[in-house]
């Protein structure tokens, strides 16, 4: 399970960075939107479904108490209600930048499809965004494991036990990724 989710990691990075590298070329080019933005939009999408994996990846592991991994061991244990075990995903840094950098695809994925504008260089900007949080993502891995799996995690810091926390991170990590949209216009 660690391979396959350090693998989505790096696969949604490189997906991403195809998709900007092919974005960029587009936007040297003089000429109108041509069949040719077709493949960073595909690349785009590809990354867009790496990310989601990692994410049902992440959340697969917390919601199976899966105390191989150090991440799972910080932030649930076994007698939180799920309510709680989901929002563990992002009560730390490395599932904070993992549900931003979720969110910001998906925003993404709707932008392309619903965009009336030239999306060349828009979404250059927009994919420079994600790059920073995939490599942050990739070096604040949240599937780091640790030598011995534990029997049961610490869990959720008491303070962040509270049906806000359900709602309130997801809101506002939403608004940080929907403001990258404005940003790349």
């Amino acid at each position: 399970m660690e391979l396959i989710a350090q693998l989505s990691l790096w696969i949604s990075f490189i997906a991403l960075s195809v998709s900007t590298l092919l974005y960029a070329w587009q936007a040297l080019k003089k000429d109108s939107v041509g069949h040719d933005v077709r493949s960073a939009n595909l690349a785009f999408y590809f990354f867009a479904s790496t990310i989601t994996v990692s994410g049902c990846i992440l959340m697969y592991l917390i919601i199976s108490h899966n105390y191989r991994f150090e991440y799972v061991i910080r932030y649930s244990s076994s007698d939180l209600p799920l309510h709680y075990l989901v929002s563990s995903f992002w009560a730390g840094q490395e599932g904070s930048f993992l549900l931003w950098t979720f969110l910001g695809a998906w925003l993404g994925v709707v932008f392309l499809r619903s965009s009336r504008y030239d999306i060349r260089r828009i979404m250059l900007f927009y994919n420079l965004n994600l790059i920073f949080l995939c490599i942050l993502l990739i070096k604040q891995s949240p599937f780091r494991t640790v030598a011995t799996a534990m029997v049961d995690g610490f869990g959720l810091n008491i303070l962040l036990q509270d049906p806000w926390m359900v709602i309130h991170p997801p809101v506002v990590f939403l608004g940080y990724a929907a403001f990258a949209v404005p940003y790349s216009i």
